[in-house]
């Protein structure tokens, strides 16, 4: 019994018998695909508008910060975003839009628009960006 419980438990907080949830196989709180940053430090959940062309990322802080929704506001003027799934690969430049509860210089929203979201097809790139000295890089995949 304590092993089925145990199983069970594992499973509920990712490490089954199929490993760890990656953060490519996630989906945030707006239903979007969700990049990793280091080690558990950031999810980044991206967020486009087929019809208008527009891309919303949210930065969260752990694994947990991303399943209760709580934004994690990073010191970064941009991000870049690659999208892989057009033809050629396109590069986005996201600008920071702080949300009204985001510390003064800091944001947990970036966005940009461009007519390379305007479809229709799963979206897969790699998120980038540098917070002090300290470079990150993580990829999405939408299901």
């Amino acid at each position: 019994m304590r092993t089925v419980l145990a199983m069970g438990l594992a499973t509920i907080i990712g490490f089954g018998f199929g490993g760890a949830v990656r953060a490519e196989d996630e989906v945030g709180p707006h239903k979007g695909p969700v990049a990793e940053w280091g080690d558990e430090e950031y999810h980044l959940e991206v967020v486009a508008d087929a019809k208008t062309g527009d891309v919303t990322v949210y930065v969260y802080g752990n694994h947990s910060d991303l399943h209760k929704g709580r934004a994690k506001a990073i010191e970064a003027k941009s991000l870049v975003l690659a999208l892989k799934t057009t033809d050629p690969a396109t590069t986005v430049k996201l600008e920071a839009k702080p949300a009204k509860d985001d510390p003064q210089g800091k944001s947990s929203v970036f966005v940009a628009k461009n007519d390379a979201f305007k479809t229709d097809k799963k979206l897969t790139g790699t998120i980038s960006g540098k917070l002090g000295t300290k470079p990150y890089s993580g990829d999405f995949k939408q299901k």
